[in-house]
């Protein structure tokens, strides 16, 4: 089946979410991490703006990887359990075809 007219059950639709929310609060709680480093590292006034293109990138990125769309939900997932922002555990309700493509998927990461 073509990854991008899967149908997703109700259920799924939940898990999904949650999911997702997970992973994107993990990966938030990593730049947060990150960026408290930076912040507590500022000596200089370059060092401000520094912090502003670290920002800057992890947005693009973010905004990028990000997509709660469920034609590319399988590809998001995989990306994300290959970066370890979603764990197998999450995606446990997934049927099992879906979770075979989104492990699939990271194979080509």
């Amino acid at each position: 089946m073509n990854i991008y007219e899967m149908k997703w059950t109700n259920e799924e639709k939940k898990v999904a979410r949650k999911a997702f929310d997970n992973a994107y609060q993990r990966e938030m709680d990593d730049i947060k991490s990150l960026l408290m480093n930076k912040v507590s590292q500022i000596k200089t006034n370059a060092d401000i703006w520094a912090i502003e293109d670290f920002l800057f990138e992890k947005r693009k990125i973010i905004d990028s990887k990000y997509d709660y769309r469920y034609s590319q939900l399988i590809i998001v997932f995989g990306r994300l359990l290959s970066e370890g922002y979603l764990n197998e555990e999450d995606i446990s309700e997934l049927s099992e075809e879906k979770r075979d493509l989104i492990k699939k998927s990271t194979v080509n990461m």
